[in-house]
């Protein structure tokens, strides 16, 4: 009722200018609407500018009335058809510049939700329609024709208008609530699995997962958890993919003691979001009980950017408040963005409680629409760049680089990132970012064991070399362990944790799938890669546990865990990591050129060459010198070093390139179903990288698979030990 009562004031001068047609007083009609017309536009929008279509209406008739003021005969005559092709020409610019004419009066009644794409979508086409319209109308009056040529179409527009929207939303809001349809295949039905012997399979299971990355592990787990058979098989000698730990000697010992100095390293994950309370992590921890098998510290970053200092503090407004003091001149806009993205982040969590503490879409057309109404914010912007999300409120180079000083943790591309893959990253400020006493791998550690306890199995040291299907199905792995032996494992399920490239070019033997993905997510490209170095300093460090620092020569990012975690490295002594990003092009060159954008299997010879030891000490020489920044003597602290470039990220983490973020698509997400039934995928291809992100996608792919699970409070099987060990089915 709102919308009409609103489409009636604003096109009030309409009638009002008919009817002084029908009364012979076309002057004084046209000159009273044009009136009303403007006094609307001034009341309405408060004096800015107002939308196009209402430009028109005034445009036609002030047109008139100048017709009518020359005494004009010929446009006189034509007026009608004048003022109805200025309506016309108003849809028609309002649609073209974004900004469809019946949006501006429907927005009031759905509030939120007329930020959205469907919303959009729906005004486009009726303002289309009503382009049409005034435009046939147009004509029609200038023709001369009847009144049936007239108050018809405008009788069918007015219908449509009334009725069409509400019909369009319904429609599109449940299909929304559907969630991702594409691969909608239904979900396995694990209570009526038959094993045929004919199958050939050395081992049976509900559910057999490639990978125990995070991602991998905690579908794995999840699944245990609800009561499935579920067999994890990992090619490393360490369950957690990126997040994993080992341990290095240094070639001397302490000159005190005479003691051996033995540090330990995290493989890539030093900052975990997600850990606060009702967090993604936390949630899924404390609902498989390993919450408390490590110690969580919560961790303080230092960035040196654009020749300043800032001891980052762990209340996000006191750091809004810090950037705004150093950039007077944005001070308001940097805080106003804060705002923004804090309000965009609590919408996008805002659904987690229901789901077990994994976000996810409402599940319900009135959920949609109400979390629309209540989140306009997140449903104007999530799908849109970040670039043009922050440039509302901050255009200036500095401080820029302070908005944009964690967006390393998911790309080497900010600019290019969509709004809902950046606003999570803020998490860091509004919740904090975590590290386990014992380092990253104590994550993949307690999930292992949660599968073990549910009598689930993670064999280490196994690589799957195929993924077997069966009409259209994946049905189970080939899986070959240390010593060569190959074995047949059979599965109503198959979940995903490798890298995507791999998997559709090495482990699948079925272009057919390849091409369907691709065809809904666009060429599927690796993600940037790293180069890195992992030092044992003497003495210990007085930095923050994370130090972000751009010099001249380039950025690198300083992790001293034993700065958090003093286990890290022998008393008087420090383990420092020093990182930077490089793109694919980059990546790629560390390669010999026949196996770029492959998955080579054997580079130990290129490994071992003078050539790369040379380039790669090169790379870990520019990021110590980079360092010095803010450890000015490291080079004199060194007792331990060792350096790692894409192809070290390759070795242990079989992904395509050595990146260290995944697969990415050319075009909107990769789905957590894949074209072929019953396999899923888990990892950052599907919802980005970071433990928290993964986590999620870890979660999702449990509830791809069995439904409601995440609702659901867990299985509650009784523990069944079964310890994780590097050749447990051998």
């Amino acid at each position: 009722m709102k919308t009409i009562l609103m489409v009636k004031a604003a096109l009030l001068p309409l009638p009002m200018y008919l009817l002084s047609l029908w009364l012979g007083a076309p002057f004084m009609g046209a000159a009273a609407s044009l009136v009303y017309a403007l006094a609307w536009a001034l009341v309405a929008h408060k004096g800015r500018m107002p939308p196009p279509f209402e430009l028109a209406l005034i445009g036609g008739l002030g047109a008139v009335l100048l017709a009518h003021v020359g005494s004009i005969a010929p446009l006189v005559d034509a007026a009608n058809a004048i003022l109805l092709a200025f309506l016309a020409l108003g849809a028609v610019v309002s649609v073209i510049i974004g900004r469809p004419w019946t949006a501006e009066f429907s927005a009031g009644e759905f509030k939120g939700a007329s930020r959205s794409r469907l919303f959009q979508e729906i005004n486009t086409l009726l303002s289309g329609l009503w382009a049409i319209i005034f435009a046939w109308l147009a004509l029609a009056s200038g023709l001369q024709l009847g009144a049936l040529a007239h108050w018809l179409p405008v009788g069918l527009g007015a219908l449509i208008s009334v009725i069409g929207p509400k019909l369009l939303v319904t429609r599109g809001l449940a299909k929304m609530a559907a969630g991702d349809q594409r691969n909608n295949w239904p979900a396995p039905d694990f209570r009526t699995r038959r094993i045929e012997a004919a199958d050939g399979a050395d081992a049976h299971c509900d559910v057999a997962v490639i990978g125990a990355g995070i991602g991998g592990l905690t579908a794995a787990a999840l699944l245990a958890d609800a009561g499935l058979q579920v067999a994890v098989y990992e090619h490393h000698n360490v369950p957690g993919g990126f997040a994993h730990t080992w341990l290095r000697r240094a070639r001397s010992r302490d000159p005190l003691t005479g003691e051996k100095l033995v540090f330990r390293f995290d493989s890539g994950v030093h900052d975990i979001s997600g850990w606060q309370p009702g967090g993604p992590v936390r949630s899924v921890f404390e609902r498989l009980g390993i919450a408390s098998e490590a110690v969580w510290h919560r961790l303080d970053h230092r960035y040196v950017l654009d020749g300043k200092t800032i001891d980052v503090p762990r209340d996000w407004r006191t750091y809004a408040r810090r950037l705004a003091d150093l950039y007077p001149e944005e001070g308001h806009g940097i805080e106003a963005l804060f705002e923004d993205i804090h309000t965009v982040y609590c919408a996008m969590f805002s659904t987690a409680h229901e789901h077990g503490g994994i976000p996810g879409s409402p599940r319900t057309p009135q959920d949609l629409l109400d979390f629309a109404r209540n989140n306009p914010l997140a449903v104007e912007w999530l799908d849109r760049p970040w670039s043009e999300f922050v440039s509302r409120h901050v255009r200036g180079g500095g401080p820029l680089r302070w908005i944009s000083a964690l967006s390393g943790y998911i790309t080497d591309e900010p600019a290019k990132a969509k709004v809902a893959a950046m606003a999570p990253i803020f998490g860091y400020y509004f919740n904090g970012g975590y590290y386990p006493e014992g380092g990253s791998g104590r994550m993949g550690d307690a999930l292992a064991k949660a599968i073990g306890q549910r009598g689930g199995s993670v064999h280490l040291k196994h690589r799957v070399t195929r993924i077997i299907t069966r009409d259209g199905a994946a049905c189970g792995l080939v899986v070959r362990n240390e010593h060569g032996m190959e074995r047949r494992v059979s599965a109503t399920a198959v979940v995903c944790n490798a890298d995507l490239g791999a998997m559709l070019n090495v482990l699948l033997d079925d272009p057919a799938t390849a091409r369907t993905l691709e065809s809904q997510t666009g060429p599927l490209l690796p993600a940037c890669s790293a180069v890195g170095v992992h030092l044992g300093l003497r003495g210990p460090l007085d930095l923050p546990p994370l130090v972000h620092v751009e010099t001249p020569d380039g950025a690198v990012g300083v992790v001293v865990p034993s700065r958090i975690d003093p286990t890290c490295a022998p008393a008087g002594y420090a383990t420092v990591e020093l990182l930077e990003l490089v793109g694919n092009t980059q990546a790629q060159s560390w390669f010999p050129p026949d196996c770029r954008g492959r998955m080579p299997m054997d580079l130990d010879a290129c490994r071992r060459s003078q050539e790369y030891e040379d380039r790669k000490k090169a790379v870990g020489d520019r990021l110590i010198a980079r360092a010095k920044a803010v450890i000015p003597d490291i080079e004199e602290r060194i007792v331990y070093r060792t350096d790692a470039s894409p192809l070290t990220y390759h070795r242990y983490a079989l992904t395509t390139d050595g990146s260290i973020y995944g697969m990415k698509p050319s075009r909107g997400t990769v789905p957590t179903k894949t074209p072929l039934r019953s396999l899923v995928l888990a990892g950052a291809a599907t919802h980005g990288p970071g433990i928290e992100a993964v986590v999620i996608s870890g979660a999702l792919a449990a509830e791809a698979l069995v439904p409601g699970l995440l609702a659901a409070r867990g299985h509650g099987a009784q523990p069944r030990p079964m310890p994780v060990e590097a050749d447990a089915a051998a």
